[in-house]
Protein backbone atom coordinates (compact mmCIF):
# COMPACT_ATOMS: atom_id res chain seq x y z
CA UNK A 1 0.00 0.00 0.00
CA UNK A 2 3.00 2.33 0.76
CA UNK A 3 4.53 1.18 -2.96
CA UNK A 4 1.42 2.34 -4.20
CA UNK A 5 1.19 5.93 -2.45
CA UNK A 6 4.85 6.52 -3.20
CA UNK A 7 4.31 5.98 -6.66
CA UNK A 8 1.55 8.33 -6.95
CA UNK A 9 2.91 10.76 -5.29
CA UNK A 10 5.77 10.89 -7.62
CA UNK A 11 3.44 10.70 -10.76
CA UNK A 12 1.49 13.99 -9.17
CA UNK A 13 4.92 15.54 -9.16
CA UNK A 14 6.15 14.79 -12.50
CA UNK A 15 2.40 15.79 -13.45
CA UNK A 16 3.11 19.20 -12.05
CA UNK A 17 6.39 19.61 -13.24
CA UNK A 18 5.67 18.75 -16.50
CA UNK A 19 2.54 21.40 -16.58
CA UNK A 20 4.87 23.84 -14.88
CA UNK A 21 7.65 23.45 -17.54
CA UNK A 22 5.37 25.41 -19.67
CA UNK A 23 6.46 28.49 -18.31
CA UNK A 24 9.85 27.64 -17.87
CA UNK A 25 12.41 29.07 -20.48
CA UNK A 26 15.94 30.31 -18.48
CA UNK A 27 17.29 29.70 -15.39
CA UNK A 28 15.90 32.28 -13.60
CA UNK A 29 12.28 31.39 -14.45
CA UNK A 30 13.42 28.02 -12.67
CA UNK A 31 14.95 29.26 -9.72
CA UNK A 32 12.43 32.20 -8.83
CA UNK A 33 9.48 31.31 -10.90
CA UNK A 34 9.92 34.43 -13.01
CA UNK A 35 9.37 36.66 -9.95
CA UNK A 36 6.15 36.44 -10.49
CA UNK A 37 4.93 34.26 -7.12
CA UNK A 38 2.99 36.32 -4.49
CA UNK A 39 4.65 36.98 -1.20
CA UNK A 40 2.52 34.31 0.54
CA UNK A 41 3.90 32.00 -1.43
CA UNK A 42 7.53 32.82 -1.00
CA UNK A 43 7.63 33.11 2.30
CA UNK A 44 5.67 29.92 3.06
CA UNK A 45 8.49 28.14 0.65
CA UNK A 46 11.11 30.41 2.25
CA UNK A 47 9.27 29.01 5.86
CA UNK A 48 9.03 25.37 4.86
CA UNK A 49 12.84 25.66 3.39
CA UNK A 50 14.43 26.97 6.63
CA UNK A 51 12.08 25.10 9.46
CA UNK A 52 11.12 22.16 7.61
CA UNK A 53 13.42 19.26 7.98
CA UNK A 54 15.49 20.70 10.74
CA UNK A 55 12.64 20.90 12.88
CA UNK A 56 11.41 17.47 12.44
CA UNK A 57 14.62 15.96 12.38
CA UNK A 58 17.06 18.06 14.43
CA UNK A 59 15.54 19.94 17.06
CA UNK A 60 13.59 16.88 18.22
CA UNK A 61 16.57 14.79 19.49
CA UNK A 62 17.84 18.50 20.81
CA UNK A 63 14.57 18.96 22.74
CA UNK A 64 14.37 15.31 24.35
CA UNK A 65 18.21 16.02 25.52
CA UNK A 66 17.82 19.79 26.85
CA UNK A 67 14.19 20.61 26.87
CA UNK A 68 12.78 24.46 25.88
CA UNK A 69 16.76 25.78 26.17
CA UNK A 70 18.14 23.62 23.72
CA UNK A 71 15.67 24.18 20.95
CA UNK A 72 14.64 28.28 21.73
CA UNK A 73 17.85 29.62 19.24
CA UNK A 74 16.27 27.52 16.65
CA UNK A 75 12.47 29.43 15.41
CA UNK A 76 13.92 32.42 17.34
CA UNK A 77 17.39 32.59 16.29
CA UNK A 78 16.62 31.66 12.38
CA UNK A 79 13.57 34.22 12.74
CA UNK A 80 15.20 36.95 13.71
CA UNK A 81 17.79 36.48 10.85
CA UNK A 82 15.25 36.02 8.52
CA UNK A 83 13.70 39.21 9.68
CA UNK A 84 16.81 41.46 9.44
CA UNK A 85 18.04 40.32 6.28
CA UNK A 86 14.36 41.12 4.85
CA UNK A 87 14.16 44.43 6.60
CA UNK A 88 17.77 45.32 5.63
CA UNK A 89 19.00 43.36 2.91
CA UNK A 90 16.42 41.98 0.40
CA UNK A 91 15.66 45.14 -1.10
CA UNK A 92 19.07 46.02 -2.83
CA UNK A 93 19.92 42.28 -3.16
CA UNK A 94 16.61 42.25 -5.21
CA UNK A 95 17.00 45.08 -7.47
CA UNK A 96 20.15 43.28 -8.42
CA UNK A 97 18.61 40.36 -10.34
CA UNK A 98 20.85 38.04 -8.52
CA UNK A 99 19.74 34.30 -7.85
CA UNK A 100 22.60 33.20 -5.74
CA UNK A 101 25.07 34.59 -2.51
CA UNK A 102 27.99 33.88 -5.80
CA UNK A 103 26.24 35.94 -8.70
CA UNK A 104 26.93 39.24 -5.72
CA UNK A 105 30.57 37.82 -5.43
CA UNK A 106 30.91 38.05 -9.29
CA UNK A 107 29.54 41.58 -9.39
CA UNK A 108 31.44 42.74 -6.66
CA UNK A 109 34.71 41.30 -7.43
CA UNK A 110 34.93 39.96 -10.62
CA UNK A 111 34.36 35.88 -11.89
CA UNK A 112 37.24 34.68 -9.94
CA UNK A 113 35.56 35.47 -7.10
CA UNK A 114 32.06 34.20 -8.05
CA UNK A 115 33.85 30.38 -8.73
CA UNK A 116 35.78 30.80 -5.59
CA UNK A 117 32.84 31.76 -3.07
CA UNK A 118 31.13 28.89 -5.25
CA UNK A 119 33.99 26.32 -4.43
CA UNK A 120 33.42 27.29 -0.49
CA UNK A 121 29.70 27.46 -0.40
CA UNK A 122 28.87 23.86 -1.91
CA UNK A 123 30.96 22.00 1.37
CA UNK A 124 29.35 24.06 3.65
CA UNK A 125 26.14 23.58 2.44
CA UNK A 126 26.77 19.81 3.03
CA UNK A 127 27.31 20.75 6.52
CA UNK A 128 24.76 23.03 6.97
CA UNK A 129 22.78 20.26 6.06
CA UNK A 130 24.39 17.35 8.37
CA UNK A 131 24.82 19.51 11.25
CA UNK A 132 20.70 20.29 11.59
CA UNK A 133 19.59 16.51 10.56
CA UNK A 134 21.80 14.82 13.30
Amino acid sequence: MLLFFVIIYLLATMAVGLYASRWVKTAGDFAVAGRKLPVFVVTSGLFATWFGSETIMGASSEFIEKGIPGVIEDPFGASLCLLLIGLFYAKPLYKLNLLTFSDYFRIRFGKSAEWVSAVFMIPSYFSWIGIFSK
